[in-house]
């Protein structure tokens, strides 16, 4: 049968064809999908900002300074003689002997330090009292 000069498709090439455009959707939907996704974002190539930086090489027998953790705040109680130490906040990379000492002249009342045993000392008598900016020093005596 002919209609206006179209040619009319049989049942089969018709099932053909939707089967074919079937085909045709999924495969698109999947590209849609890979396209969409495409896995993670591409690294950037490394560049001078984004690249570690290298240790510098410390020739033999040159001096490494003194390395800090972070001391916590001192706190002593009232009326109970006690000292602490804070030699374990301090390390030399080289091995060198530490002295330490303390930015201020004056502490609260009742608390001293003592640089020979790296340690804070309260005596128990003085007033509660605290006290900030105190600074201390690690020297390894070598330049």
């Amino acid at each position: 049968m002919n209609n206006r000069g179209i040619p009319t498709l049989d049942a089969a090439c018709y099932a053909e064809r939707r089967g074919f455009l079937r085909l045709l959707a999924a495969t698109a939907a999947g590209l849609a999908v890979g396209g969409c996704y495409g896995g993670p974002e591409p690294k950037s190539l490394p560049t001078a900002a984004n690249l570690p930086v290298p240790p510098v090489p410390v020739p033999p027998g040159a001096n490494r300074a003194p390395v800090w953790q972070t001391v916590p705040t001192i706190t002593f109680t009232q009326g109970i003689a006690s000292s602490i130490s804070i030699a374990g906040y301090v390390t030399d990379p080289d091995g060198d002997a530490l002295t330490i000492s303390v930015n201020l002249a004056v502490l609260p009342a009742g608390v001293t330090f003592d640089a020979a045993n790296k340690r804070f000392v309260y005596d128990g008598v003085g007033p509660v009292g605290s006290i900030g900016g105190v600074v201390l020093t690690a020297d390894d005596g070598r330049p």
